[in-house]
């Protein structure tokens, strides 16, 4: 069996990366009658910021935490090497982007069994946290947590199916002998009483309640010694130095114990770390913080046959049953205080604390977590069938139903806001002609699916805002304050272009006759205003709703002969900018880009030109291949966006633009009836549920919103109305199976 494994790895100095090394170890110790059931086990190694490690032979490739390029190297190799299965060592920290957000890349590209293993399990998320959980239930094979208290947290809280998820211990070094005596002595500590604690130095180790409680205990045991093996944390260092460690030894001496603290700042193998401690009588671990469901320090003093006394973390909770431990409250150094007073003068309830933890260890030492290991991999790979569900199939399995609860927050009996604070409506900003005419669409899309008395009083609502905006000249306002009042010089060609495309629209599909003939009166008052007309994504938009216009006014030649006019500019444009390297209408790639050559297959539907489908095929062709990475939408970003003769941003991606993808390839579907484009439909919606760069959901689940954008590392949580609608109306249009171009 040949498989690959994820996460830090030594010489890097971390928990995890001890785990991960014991890890590999464990399962290449597993052996049947003849030979190692591993014959290979290939290291991916995560590198903590910019540090360089010189890594042992095993440690296959190196991922820089943020760059994701790596991350995509690592992928092609594992997906590209013969392996049976994937392990990923998981805690939010260690991958790049906001809150990890990057570990996303290996969970939707790899296409092995991938098994993931917690090291971090809470009950509170944060948004981008409750995404990288939600891909992991997606696409693992199996959850690792190593402590029953993990696994009722992902149930309780995170509603995980319990078979989702399997309980494996984290291990320990087999400790062969109880025999504290002789390890006293191997250290020089014969005639001490040791107290310890080990690991890397943070402030959340709160060592400050374990000092204060020596006083009192050192004038019955002068003997004490309170050893503090570890190095200060790395990134500690980093920020802070060593000011942790130094208020530390003053508060020793404040206190009048400095002689009885021993601060060894060295790292240890684990050899050297299982001889220390073997000579321990009492482990000490006061963490601060609750919300510690694994802790390697504490399995192996347990495992050891330390007397382990620890805050009410919960690992610690868990593992204290049977007499193995004594817990004490957060920060209380009298009540540990008196707990170590308790067990010294008590030394039979010492020993059996500390034979209760020797036995438990025999059951956690590393070789029997190998073979958990391995059992579950095979029981696990051989359920998992062998065509794994292409990613964005596996997103689609997660489409909700379709939701107006975030709408409803974000619109009063005016329209829609433009704007929100996280998903909250910004009133600062009012409101605009662009989202509430991309709100009547929606709204009209929304009764051709599921007609009702709402969607009627929605389409009624938005019409009317488009009323107030527009002027006499037949164009409109764009934007309108809270207070109802238009405000000055706010014209776009955009909104205008968007607002008759919603006539078009409504004149065509609306339910009732009041609701056609009203938009047919402001589509007409309109009209005057159309030679005005010179950005092309505007046209455009007039395109789509003349079209839909003419199928209800056929006879109207003057409107016909306008859309011959600007479909002729669109297509003079392409032929004008266009070359072998850049199949454009313009000399730069913005926003909702796919608008365009829809515009062309509408018109080329409309009139049964040849020349003008071909233009949109083009162009098509030429969009996706700089807007498509690895199988997923990877749209042209607002950054810089994307001109002629040089590389595009990728970032700040923008829902608005994946919804023109999904109206795009929609249209081409009932244009052709080839499932090419169904399925490619499918592939850009997909984009909002995490068939992405991030693979992260734009849609939130929570409050049935749209994330206003996809930057580098991380979502936009802004849920503004232009966002949300691109969400509804993609959403709308997916599900839709009878509207035709």
């Amino acid at each position: 069996m040949k498989i690959a494994v994820i996460g830090n790895y030594p010489p890097r100095k971390c928990g995890i990366a001890t785990f991960t090394e014991n890890f590999v170890d464990s399962l290449l110790q597993v052996k049947d009658a003849k030979t190692s059931l591993y014959n290979q086990i290939d290291v991916f190694a995560m590198n903590d910021q910019d540090e360089m490690y010189e890594y042992p032979s095993i440690v296959k490739q190196s991922i820089r935490q943020n760059n994701k390029d790596d991350y995509y190297k690592a992928v092609d190799i594992i997906n590209n090497s013969n392996y049976d299965c994937c392990y990923i060592q998981h805690e939010f920290g260690i991958y790049g982007g906001h809150s990890g957000l990057f570990v996303n890349i290996f969970f939707t590209q790899i296409k092995i069994p991938l098994f993931v293993t917690l090291h971090s399990v809470l009950k509170v998320l944060n948004f981008h946290q409750q995404g990288i959980l939600e891909n992991m239930i997606l696409f693992s094979t199996q959850l690792i947590v190593m402590c029953k208290t993990a696994l009722n947290i992902l149930i309780s809280y995170h509603n995980i199916r319990k078979e989702k998820i399997s309980v494996i211990h984290h291990g320990a070094p087999v400790f062969k002998t109880f025999d504290r005596i002789n390890a006293k002595k191997a250290k020089g500590w014969s005639n001490y009483t040791i107290l310890m604690t080990f690991g890397l130095i943070g402030r959340s180790k709160g060592l400050e309640t374990a000092i204060r409680s020596l006083p009192e205990v050192c004038k019955i045991y002068p003997n004490i010694r309170y050893v503090i093996l570890g190095r200060t944390h790395p990134h500690i260092i980093k920020h802070e130095g060593e000011d942790y460690r130094e208020c530390l030894t003053q508060l020793a001496e404040e206190l009048g114990v400095i002689e009885n603290v021993i601060f060894l700042d060295k790292y240890v193998n684990e050899p050297e770390l299982t001889s220390y401690l073997q000579a321990c009588d009492i482990y000490v671990t006061p963490y601060l913080n609750e919300a510690q469901i694994t802790s390697g320090t504490l399995i192996y003093a347990v495992s050891s046959g330390a007397a382990v006394i620890s805050t009410p973390y919960w690992h610690a909770v868990e593992l204290f049953k049977k007499g193995r431990g004594i817990l004490i409250d957060f920060e209380s150094h009298k009540q540990l205080e008196k707990a170590i007073l308790n067990l010294l003068s008590h030394p039979q309830q010492l020993l059996s604390v500390q034979q209760a933890a020797f036995e438990y260890g025999k059951n956690v030492s590393w070789p029997i977590i190998g073979k958990e290991t391995h059992k579950l991999v095979l029981n696990s790979i051989s359920k998992v069938t062998k065509q794994k569900i292409k990613t964005e199939d596996v997103f689609l399995n997660t489409q909700p139903e379709f939701s107006l609860d975030h709408f409803n927050s974000i619109t009063d009996s005016t329209g829609i806001f433009q704007h929100a604070i996280y998903n909250l409506p910004d009133y600062n900003h009012g409101y605009c002609t662009d989202d509430n005419a991309r709100a009547l669409i929606m709204a009209i899309k929304l009764n051709r699916n599921i007609k009702s008395r709402e969607s009627e009083k929605l389409i009624t609502k938005f019409l009317s805002f488009l009323n107030y905006m527009q002027v006499e000249d037949g164009s409109f306002v764009n934007m309108l304050s809270y207070s109802k009042n238009h405000l000055l010089n706010n014209y776009s060609q955009d909104s205008f272009g968007r607002a008759i495309w919603a006539l078009g629209y409504t004149i065509k599909y609306a339910p009732l006759l009041n609701q056609k003939a009203f938009a047919y009166e402001m589509f007409r008052k309109a009209v005057h205003y159309f030679n005005n007309l010179i950005d092309l994504k505007s046209i455009a938009n007039v395109i789509l709703g003349i079209v839909f216009y003419l199928k209800e006014n056929p006879d109207d030649k003057s409107v016909e002969f306008q859309l011959k006019d600007f479909l002729q500019k669109l297509y003079i444009s392409y032929k004008t900018v266009s070359d072998k390297n850049w199949r454009w209408y313009e000399n730069k790639l913005s926003y909702d880009n796919a608008i365009l050559p829809l515009a062309m297959f509408y018109g080329a539907s409309y009139f049964k030109k040849q020349e003008y489908f071909d233009v949109a095929m083009e162009s098509l062709t030429f969009l996706e291949k700089v807007s498509y990475k690895d199988n997923h939408l990877s749209l042209i970003g607002n950054e810089k966006w994307l001109e002629k003769g040089h590389k595009k941003s990728s970032f700040s991606q923008q829902p608005i633009d994946a919804m023109a993808f999904v109206l795009l390839y929609q249209c081409l579907y009932k244009l052709t009836n080839d499932k090419k484009y169904k399925n490619k439909s499918k592939s850009a919606f997909s984009w909002f549920l995490g068939n992405n760069d991030l693979g992260a959901s734009i849609y939130d689940q929570q409050t049935k919103g749209c994330a206003d954008g996809l930057f580098e590392d991380n979502l936009n949580l802004n849920q503004g109305g232009e966002s949300l609608l691109a969400w509804l109306i993609a959403h709308l249009t997916f599900l839709s199976v009878e509207e035709k171009c």
